[in-house]
């Protein structure tokens, strides 16, 4: 593996550069982001934030740096155009937006470096300076692992897989990974929290890759730029602390045994998470969100230019609705569990049969 950075470099600029995208739908949501993570940065560091724009209005604009304490940060705005990314894949609560990271090294200024890149949809409960500081130690991007789906194939990377796969989000994140070259128990990084080597990105083209990627892997494609970023990224990235980026499926886990994770990793990363990552369609500004640290994501949203905004109460019908497609998900859960223990089982019957 090849790098730009020199082996046990820290950033020069204490001042964290943080890269976030949004639309005029995400703008309430990226101001509580922003706001929490000014809220637990160091006094003696500033944030230097780039919004990668899709239509935010100016007026949002306005209630957005309003919603900022001066003097704890600089913004600026960089128009994406999405229809660029027309034609690729856009499912459920998940629009273009999303893939705007993997352009980062294209619109971001020639002269940065290195930059967080943060998910609008997280409350940071940590200095984001200690982040910042991170040795890439010769990877091109540091990473944590999805907890809802932490390998290539948790069937085989797993011992306990039987126990912990009714619970996760997917068993194969990367569904055709053997015919890309990666090994089973490769892991799997979620991209909502990124700190991202932009020399070494541009230096290897990482858009070209993944869009080149999306273009040529379209049918096998599941969770997006994501697939992209784990596939043209494998074996150049570096793993964060899961603290880092606790996703909603740290609390599907009942307990750590029946989780993919050791029992200190699952303690810490349900009771102490540096980053909050509301990663289901279930939202805090969802009437029907039941996330456990929902009302942390309202104390920073009240610390904001939205200020006591809360959503409407849901419609019996709306209740009706959703408690129906939470069946169906269970049962569309439980046939996914089933199909992967029996492929388990085959392999595992194949290999003892070879032996």
């Amino acid at each position: 593996m090849t790098s730009t950075q020199a082996a046990g470099t820290v950033p020069a600029d204490r001042h964290p550069i943080v890269v976030l995208a949004a639309d005029e739908n995400f703008a309430m949501p990226l101001a509580a982001t922003v706001r929490s993570a000014l809220d637990n940065l160091a006094g003696d560091r500033r944030l230097r934030v780039y919004v990668l724009d899709a239509g935010i209005l100016e007026a949002t604009k306005n209630r957005l740096l309003r919603s900022w304490p001066d003097g704890r940060y600089q913004v600026e705005w960089l128009r994406i155009d999405a229809s660029k990314l027309a034609g690729l894949p856009e499912s459920g609560h998940v629009n273009l937006v999303t893939y705007f990271r993997i352009l980062m090294e294209r619109v971001l200024p020639a002269d940065l470096r290195r930059a967080i890149y943060l998910d609008a949809d997280l409350v940071i409960r940590a200095d984001l300076g200690r982040l910042w500081d991170s040795d890439f130690a010769g990877a091109w991007c540091l990473a944590a692992q999805d907890c809802a789906a932490p390998y290539m194939d948790a069937a085989e990377a797993l011992a306990n897989y039987p126990s912990c796969a009714p619970y996760m989000g997917s068993a194969r994140p990367v569904p055709n990974f053997q015919a890309l070259g990666l090994p089973a128990d490769a892991a799997y990084f979620n991209a909502g929290v990124l700190l991202a080597d932009l020399t070494a990105w541009r230096s290897a083209g990482i858009a070209r890759l993944a869009l080149e990627c999306l273009d040529r892997n379209r049918q096998h494609v599941q969770w997006w730029d994501q697939y992209a970023l784990n596939v043209v990224l494998a074996d150049r990235w570096g793993r964060l602390d899961m603290r880092w980026n606790q996703g909603m499926h740290a609390y599907a886990y009942p307990t750590w045994k029946r989780s993919p994770f050791d029992r200190q990793t699952f303690e810490q990363l349900r009771d102490d998470p540096y980053i909050v990552h509301f990663t289901t369609r279930d939202k805090p500004w969802r009437p029907l969100c039941r996330h456990p640290m929902r009302g942390e994501f309202f104390k920073y949203v009240d610390r904001t230019a939205w200020a006591g905004w809360r959503p409407a109460p849901a419609p019996r019908i709306e209740l009706f609705l959703e408690r129906f497609r939470a069946q169906e998900r269970r049962l569309r859960q439980n046939r996914k569990w089933l199909l992967n223990q029996a492929r388990h089982w085959l392999r595992r019957n194949r290999r003892t049969r070879a032996a």
